[in-house]
């Protein structure tokens, strides 16, 4: 089978399964709701019985949620963004999240150091996807860092290319980990779906860039991101 016939498959393939995951994603919706009313019921009514059903309804609640979630994040990762490009100064992006995400390091007892290159020049992105690609990057070295730490983010600018690095001193992870860290529904923690890295590479990719992972047990991880100055198209 040809490399275009195969490309074809697996792109029927995909869209058969996103369509899946709509479809699933409805009878879901109801099946939680449901859950939720008789959770209600179940409070309001304090005998014996309701007693011995409420934790199993419970339960049910709350898988039914988690596959909610799981059906949700597919239907994101399966449906690539389409950029809206725009010329905005990337320190600026740096420090508009900086300010969002200091309530989130307070409640952890985190700290986070911003090193920003002050002789970047405006590049060509879409900054609400860049925004969360890098969210979600910040938002994975907190769970990295549990008991509190040091989030760095560097910045380092050329010509050609606009690097971010950001350098968390949690746990790190071993070589196996660090290297599926970016796959769709990989997670070493419970309750997750791996998404949010997965969606991450896949934005810095449509921008034409790259992210990468560095990291050892014991000494915390280095995620590594970089765009073209000039957009997709001057990749």
């Amino acid at each position: 089978m040809s490399d275009v016939q195969d490309g074809n498959r697996l792109s029927q393939w995909g869209a058969l399964a996103a369509g899946l995951a709509h479809e699933i994603k409805n009878p879901l919706s109801t099946m939680n709701i449901s859950l939720q009313l008789l959770e209600e019921d179940l409070r309001e009514r304090p005998q014996v019985g309701s007693a011995k059903l409420l934790p199993r309804v419970e339960l049910l609640t709350s898988e039914v949620q988690r596959l909610q979630r799981i059906v949700s994040d597919f239907l994101k990762l399966a449906k690539a963004p389409e950029l809206d490009l725009k010329e905005r100064d990337p320190n600026t992006l740096v420090e508009s999240i900086q300010t969002f995400v200091l309530p989130e390091f307070e409640r952890q007892s985190g700290d986070l150091a911003i090193q920003l290159d002050r002789g970047a020049r405006p590049i060509r992105v879409d900054p609400d996807l860049v925004r969360q690609a890098l969210l979600n990057i910040i938002r994975n070295a907190l769970q990295a860092m549990p008991d509190g730490g040091t989030l760095t983010i560097h910045t380092v600018a050329s010509d050609e290319v606009f690097r971010l690095d950001f350098i968390d001193t949690g746990g790190g992870m071993d070589a196996g980990v660090c290297s599926r860290v970016f796959d769709g529904f990989f997670s070493t923690r419970p309750g997750g779906t791996g998404i949010g890295l997965a969606i991450t590479r896949q934005i810095i990719q449509l921008h034409g860039g790259d992210v990468v992972c560095d990291s050892a047990l014991g000494r915390g991880s280095r995620f590594t991101v970089t765009l073209p100055v000039g957009g997709p198209e001057s990749t």
